[in-house]
C-alpha cells in the first residue's frame, strides 16, 4: 500500500501531470487542449485506481486517508474539471483573448 496520502500524493500526482504536459508540449508539440485533456484523464485515472484498491472502506471516494489531496479537494474530481475546462475551451464556448 501507499504510504503517502493526502496532500503530498496530491502534490506527486501533479508533477506526474506536469511531465506530461512537459512531454506532450515540448517534446511532441500538441496543442493545448489535447495536452490537457491527457493531463485531466491522467489525474483522474491516477486517483481513482488508488481509490478503487480501497472501495470496501467506508467513504473511499471522499476520504482523506485514501486518495491524493489538492488542499481539500480530491485529484479525482480536479482531474475532471480539467477534463471538462479543456472540452469547453476546445469546442470554443469558453471567451477567447483577443490578440
Amino acid at each position: 500500500m501507499l504510504y503517502i496520502r493526502g496532500n503530498a500524493l496530491g502534490l506527486a500526482m501533479f508533477m506526474v501531470g506536469g511531465v506530461i504536459a512537459g512531454i506532450g508540449g515540448l517534446v511532441l508539440k500538441l496543442g493545448d487542449v489535447p495536452i490537457m485533456l491527457m493531463v485531466g484523464v491522467a489525474l483522474f485515472l491516477m486517483d481513482a485506481i488508488i481509490r478503487l484498491r480501497v472501495r470496501h472502506q467506508p467513504g473511499w471516494l471522499m476520504s482523506k486517508q485514501v486518495g491524493g489531496y489538492f488542499f481539500f479537494v480530491p485529484v479525482w474530481l480536479l482531474g475532471i474539471f480539467v477534463i471538462i475546462l479543456n472540452i469547453l475551451n476546445g469546442i470554443n464556448l469558453l471567451p477567447q483573448k483577443k490578440r
